[in-house]
């Protein structure tokens, strides 16, 4: 190893570390703060991703063979979907029940049922266009359940088909998220913590699906295999042994 590729891995190990630390607060500050705003998780996002982006690429730039700079890649990209599920759980989740008062939330998530759920689609979507229109509750309110909807499950459609073969199939991916988001929204209703809304799956599906369409766009693909984030090409890892055997011979 050279001494470019000892500094390139040093300084991206240390922005690796850095986006660990990041990593580590925010699910702190999920878990046992709470998130609420759209701005503050996009902050903690930035926070985490920016060091985590270089820190990939100096890091895996400090190999010279593709395989190991493939292998870093996608260990990462694992890593940050770990960290994305585990987000995901305490925001959508464990950050919404109190567990000491649970039973007396119940209660009264079950007096008010009608409130807290809603199963007419486009219900909840059409209220907040037009309190956006007649500005009665002003506009951070709609805009962040709009615009924070849409934007909560977008990651999914960059994880899920670079992770998993299977989800570059569109059908697959469709399935996959529907069961997904309904299976939160049934989860929300039972533990009795948030507000069961067919309109949050309606809006989570639509923010998936914009960026499952870019990532299909052929220009972005070729980006994405030329980054390593997509798995690699079957004909590749059926020439990969043959290949090894013959430099053994």
């Amino acid at each position: 190893m050279d001494r470019k590729q000892k500094l390139l891995r040093v300084f991206g190990a240390a922005l690796l570390a850095a986006a660990a630390a990041a990593m580590a607060w925010q699910l702190y500050t999920v878990y046992f703060r709470g998130m609420r705003h759209v701005a503050s998780g996009l902050l903690m996002v930035g926070a985490v991703c920016l060091p985590l982006l270089f820190g990939t690429f100096l890091f895996a730039h400090s190999f010279a063979a593709p395989a190991a700079r493939r292998r870093t890649v996608r260990v990462v990209l694992a890593v940050l979907f770990g960290d994305y599920l585990a987000v995901l759980l305490g925001a959508l989740i464990v950050s919404r029940i109190e567990f000491a008062h649970f039973a007396e939330n119940a209660a009264y998530y079950r007096e008010h049922f009608e409130l807290m759920t809603n199963f007419r689609p486009l219900e909840t979507v059409l209220l907040y266009l037009r309190a956006l229109k007649y500005n009665y509750i002003g506009s951070e309110i709609p805009i962040s359940n709009l615009i924070g909807n849409m934007l909560l499950f977008m990651p999914m459609a960059v994880f899920l088909p670079c992770l998993f073969r299977t989800m570059q199939k569109i059908w697959v991916f469709m399935l996959c998220m529907a069961v997904l988001l309904v299976a939160i929204e049934a989860l929300q209703l039972l533990l009795s913590c948030g507000s069961c809304d067919i309109d949050d799956v309606l809006l989570n599906f639509a923010g998936t699906m914009i960026v499952y369409g870019v990532m299909k766009i052929p220009a972005v693909k070729r980006l994405l295999g030329r980054l390593y984030l997509l798995p690699e090409p079957k004909k590749a890892k059926e020439e990969a042994p043959e290949q090894t055997a013959a430099t053994d011979e």
